[in-house]
């Protein structure tokens, strides 16, 4: 085959499209040994085609098959009132794409049980296989959560159609009920928490749910989630049975690998957390608390490995809000944490606070205190000193003795040529000086 390999990657691609299978490898393989850099391109861009041709002719099929079910009424429709099992249906609770959900109540005459069934589509068992059910069954049955819908039972009747049985939740989906219910922001944000919990008890089992949103989730009388429809189709990681996947989820909650129809782990469903808290959490807040963005930013990474470890410590970080404990990005910043402290403890802070200045006040006070104490012991010996001088010059013979007046007059002197005497101190010192001369004058 004469190929000229020196054009671009696309115009290769387009090439290699138009040749029969034989040539395709032939055309491949002197690619690989002419330029092995081209060669990945468009090895890569030819896989994804044909993941893409698969995918469509497979959707195609499945639609082929549910609209002429449709068009003849399939019988999945027609349940009501039948015996399935030990249960009997009474009427429908639900319908879309996958299949159809029945409300039941047991009837095999041992005790009296409200349960729902959810049948599967016929036509999907050309895709899935009737395991994809008892697969689905087994692995929900051994979760046990109060946040999530208990899975009983399940079979085939009739040896058509597949079912689960499933506990019955009264309740309405969190769409329907946050608009006939508004909550607040904090009652929100502990809703969040709670299906978090019930998403993390689901990973401990390694079952992720794949399609998490509104729609999936009922709201009971006491204001607490259940998940229904876990998305078991979904490529999943170390599934045994990967060819017969099918995908259906909501776009709006899809994590980006889960839209691009890769293995999915439990990072999809952190994603998928992000995006319901981003739509339950901020979707009516004028001015969404900074970390509330900061938690939904880190939830809702296109890089898996940049995402919260687990849905649990998604959660704590949604409890530390509501806590008003630091969230764990924050959790290095010192002023932060100190504002999150007074806040968690603002009357015990405030007394601190209080407290805090009553002692600086007291020291200061003491302080001054013993300055004063310690300037008076200083005029004190000084006064000492003055004295002590005074009654010194004033001994001797008779008559070098000084008089009292002399004396007085020399003690005032002293007195007001001393800078470390007080200004008041002076002015009673002299004022005591001079009342004895004036009393001897005036007798």
């Amino acid at each position: 085959m004469n190929t000229d390999f020196s054009i671009g990657t696309t115009e290769l691609f387009y090439d290699l499209l138009d040749l029969t299978e034989q040539e395709q490898q032939i055309y491949l393989n002197e690619l690989k040994s002419t330029s092995p850099s081209k060669y990945h391109q468009i090895i890569q861009l030819f896989r994804a085609d044909k993941q893409s041709l698969h995918r469509e002719q497979s959707w195609l099929n499945l639609f082929s098959h549910s609209a002429n079910e449709l068009v003849n009424e399939t019988p999945i429709h027609q349940l009501c009132d039948q015996q399935i099992g030990k249960y009997r249906l009474t009427h429908p609770l639900g319908q879309g794409g996958m299949g159809v959900v029945y409300a039941g109540i047991r009837n095999d005459g041992t005790f009296e049980q409200a349960v729902a069934i959810k049948f599967l589509q016929p036509s999907l068992f050309p895709f899935s296989g009737k395991e994809l059910i008892y697969r689905e069954a087994q692995m929900l049955a051994r979760l046990n959560h109060p946040y999530i819908a208990k899975v009983y039972d399940g079979g085939i009747h009739q040896d058509l159609y597949s079912y689960i049985v499933m506990e019955k939740v009264d309740g309405i989906d969190l769409q329907k009920y946050l608009a006939q219910h508004p909550l607040p922001l904090k009652q929100r944000v502990q809703l969040l928490i709670d299906i978090c919990q019930a998403v993390h008890h689901a990973h401990q089992f390694q079952v992720i749910h794949a399609d998490l949103k509104p729609e999936n989730i009922l709201i009971d009388v006491n204001i607490k989630p259940k998940l229904l429809d876990f998305n078991l189709g979904q490529r999943v990681k170390n599934s045994p049975d990967d060819q017969q996947n099918i995908v259906a989820f909501s776009r709006l909650f899809a994590s980006p690998e889960q839209l691009e129809g890769e293995y999915l782990t439990s990072q999809s469903d952190i994603y998928s957390l992000g995006k319901l808290a981003e739509w339950l959490l901020l979707k009516n807040e004028k001015s969404p608390a900074a970390d509330l963005a900061l938690i939904i930013q880190r939830a809702t990474q296109d890089q898996a490995e940049k995402r919260y470890s687990s849905a649990q410590a998604l959660a704590d970080d949604l409890r530390n809000i509501l806590c008003k404990q630091p969230i764990e990005m924050r959790s290095h910043q010192k002023s932060y944490v100190a504002k999150r402290f007074l806040q968690r403890h603002p009357v015990s802070s405030c007394l601190a606070g209080i407290s805090l200045c009553a002692v600086i006040l007291f020291i200061h006070l003491l302080t001054k205190a013993n300055q004063q104490l310690i300037t008076e012991k200083a005029v004190a010996e000084d006064m000492v000193y003055e004295m002590t001088s005074l009654l010194y010059h004033g001994k001797g013979p008779e008559n070098n003795a000084l008089s009292m007046e002399r004396m007085l007059e020399l003690t005032r002197r002293r007195v007001l040529s001393n800078p470390d005497l007080p200004v008041e101190l002076k002015q009673k010192m002299l004022l005591a000086m001079m009342t004895p001369q004036s009393q001897a004058k005036h007798n």
